[in-house]
């Protein structure tokens, strides 16, 4: 099952445990693009990852939709507002069976937490997020602090993002540990371009390009060959 649809009914179905009574199929409004997405990833003996993805933007009912992120408005403030989100961790992964590294699989995980953004003025919006892994891959913890920014020009639309994140020690151990080397948690750093470019009223071109600087720890592990994560993604959607 796709991720998108993973996520959005785990948060319907929060919705609809709490408006029970009127509750109904809500209708989806906006962007859905098919695309091609190139993973440069920094483990040893794996070559540059290219697979067919999809990208999908807008809202389905009260859940927004952002990429491999979907949340759940679930109570505003007068200085923000606190979600339920869901998040695929689609950078991180490893088949074993590419490398004669280690034998066992680095999944991708699906996580859960809440997130709390605040708008800061001039354009510039905070999110603090606590994700927790659910789908009994790494069982630890990302903490991230994220600050973005839109911008348009005429068709054109970018949303740049900074993020700082703090991955728990079974979150490393998953994805970089081995027998003979255990990571400790630490720091990671996140740079993100999310461009739209309207062809007409209906249909887009969508681009994503997101670079991960991983700290020592990562670096130090046998399974990897360099400090950075590359993915960048290319595609044409249909608004609905």
């Amino acid at each position: 099952m796709n991720t998108f649809f993973r996520l959005s009914i785990l948060l319907l179905f929060i919705s609809h445990q709490s408006h029970a009574d009127d509750w109904s199929l809500p209708e989806f409004n906006g962007l859905v693009a098919g695309a091609l997405s190139q993973d440069n990833l920094p483990y040893k003996q794996v070559d540059t990852q290219s697979q067919p993805s999809l990208l999908i933007f807008g809202r389905l009912g009260d859940v927004f939709i952002e990429g491999n992120r979907a949340g759940l408005p679930l109570k505003r403030f007068g200085f923000g507002t606190l979600s339920a989100m869901g998040q695929l961790r689609t950078h991180q992964y490893l088949d074993a069976s590419k490398t004669n590294l280690t034998a066992e699989d680095r999944d991708k995980s699906i996580e859960l937490g809440p997130q709390l953004s605040v708008p800061l003025g001039n354009g510039f919006f905070s999110q603090f997020s606590v994700l927790q892994d659910i789908s009994a891959k790494h069982e630890g913890q990302e903490y991230e602090a994220a600050i973005y920014k839109r911008f348009a020009f005429d068709d054109l639309r970018i949303i740049a993002t900074l993020a700082a994140q703090y991955q728990s020690q079974k979150l490393m151990d998953y994805y970089v540990g081995t027998d003979a080397y255990q990571p400790g948690a630490e720091l990671t750093q996140e740079i993100e371009l999310l461009g739209v470019y309207d062809i007409n009223d209906n249909w887009s071109v969508v681009g994503i390009w997101r670079y991960y600087q991983h700290g020592s720890e990562f670096k130090n592990s046998p399974l990897t060959n360099s400090q950075a994560t590359q993915r960048v993604a290319l595609g044409i959607g249909y608004h609905f």
